[in-house]
């Protein structure tokens, strides 16, 4: 993805309140940690131009990987609506994979029709720490699927998600990254200097 696309896609999330940065007041994380950047892609969902264009970059951002591939898969569950605007676009099937397998009825964790030896991409909303990406690729594998790729809309280019990707045996590409979105968000350098911190250590950044 070119600079150019970054910059514009970065654009889109902070102006729909997709992505907000708020150095100041910080956010308060599911995982119990405080961070200065928060995400939620699903405000794309009520955005009709904004979520073609993100659509639409996830499209050219396939077709530029050039990966051979037999379906595609949401990761539940922001990343499902957009692997199911993004199948339909590619005339292609669609399965998606939960966080874990449901505790009634068949208890499946991956939902839709799918064969053993297929070749799948994946749709993400945000790439963060990289345990729900995991998390799919082990429960795909574990079915017989072969996943290859993960397309998502923000990477936050977190090291340990660089650390575990060779194992997991897939590429990442994404719409835009948490550098991006700095340098288009308009702060100052203390406001920098204070995502930048928090960019480096998560787990042990404290608001100031």
């Amino acid at each position: 993805m070119s600079k150019t696309m970054k910059e514009r896609m970065a654009k889109i999330l902070l102006s729909t309140n997709c992505v907000q940065v708020s150095p100041q007041e910080p956010f308060s994380y599911a995982s119990g940690l405080k961070g200065p950047i928060y995400c939620d892609n699903r405000k794309l969902l009520s955005h009709v131009l904004e979520r073609k264009q993100v659509v639409e970059g996830l499209l050219k951002l396939i077709e530029a990987s050039e990966v051979k591939f037999d379906s595609v898969c949401g990761l539940a569950t922001a990343g499902i609506p957009h692997a199911a605007w993004v199948a339909d676009k590619l005339d292609i099937s669609m399965i998606y994979v939960r966080g874990k397998a449901k505790e009634h009825g068949k208890k499946n964790q991956i939902e839709g029709e799918y064969k053993q030896g297929e070749k799948v991409i994946l749709i993400e909303d945000l790439v963060n720490q990289g345990s729900s990406l995991k998390g799919a690729v082990e429960a795909l594998k574990s079915e017989g699927l072969d996943p290859i790729a993960c397309f998502c809309i923000v990477n936050y280019e977190m090291k340990v998600v660089e650390e575990i990707l060779p194992s997991l045996g897939i590429s990442l590409h994404s719409l835009t990254d948490f550098s991006t979105i700095i340098n288009v968000a308009n702060l100052d350098d203390k406001e920098l200097k204070i995502l930048k911190n928090w960019h480096n250590n998560p787990k042990a950044w404290t608001p100031s």
